[in-house]
Formats: structure tokens, sequence, C-alpha cells
């Protein structure tokens, strides 16, 4: 059985606090945590929930919906599989938690705080990924 076998993913880093979001995003699914104890959803991922400190917790499946809460254009250095300059756009997703991700694919000039934005599913290079765009 291969590492990526294992893992259910193939993203470059792979830890019990990330492998859960690459398979979801494998999937098509956004995942979050959410406290086991607590139920407050954390992203980035973490091993403890910073409310109650509680180790244990499980996936919570985002709806994918947001508004841009901020963004900055990406120029340099050129990334594999993105155009250059593209948007990367901090969320707030309708759950509660911030995401950060790329907005490539669409013109930097057309971003704006408090754009509807939506996840969409794609791959980079052998590597599930998803970018927003404007619901």
């Amino acid at each position: 059985m291969t590492a990526t076998e294992t893992r259910g993913h193939n993203a470059p880093c792979s830890n019990r606090d990330f492998d859960f979001f690459y398979r979801g995003l494998e999937s098509g699914r956004l995942l979050a945590q959410r406290c086991s104890r607590c139920a407050t959803l954390r992203s980035l991922p973490s091993p403890a929930c910073g409310q109650c400190q509680s180790l244990e917790w499980e996936e919570f499946e985002l709806s994918g919906e947001g508004r841009v809460f901020s963004y900055t254009i990406h120029h340099h250095p050129p990334l594999p599989g993105f155009a250059v300059p593209h948007p990367v756009v901090l969320v707030d997703m309708i759950e509660g938690v911030r995401l950060l991700g790329p907005m490539d694919g669409t013109p930097p000039d057309e971003v704006a705080i408090g754009m509807s934005v939506r996840a969409d599913f794609t791959r980079r290079g052998d590597v599930a990924a998803f970018r927003f765009r404007k619901a």
C-alpha cells in the first residue's frame, strides 16, 4: 500500500490534523474541525480547541459559501498551477470560520470586500484543491 492510499490524498503534507481536510477535497467536500466538547469550529486545523483545549474533534462539512473579508493580489513569485497576478482571499464562511484561498480565474479588478463567493473544487497537478469563485 502506498502512502497516498494510506492517507487517502496526494497532498504534499500529511498529519493527523490535516489529512481529513485533503481527503475532503478529494471527494469534493470542504471540511473544518468541530470540537467534540464545545462544538467550536476551527480552521486552520489544529490539535487542540482554542476555546476549551479539548484534543477531540470531528469533521464538519462547510457549505462553501461566504463573503470576502479581505484580499491581496499575488504577483511574485510565480507558483506552479497559478497564473499571475491572481487574487488570494480571506473569506468569512457562513458557518462562522474564515478560510484563506485562491480566487484564480477571477480578474483581480473584480474582487471586492463583501462580495459573495463560493468554493469551487479543482486539481493542481495531481493534488485536489479548492478556489473561490464569485457566487
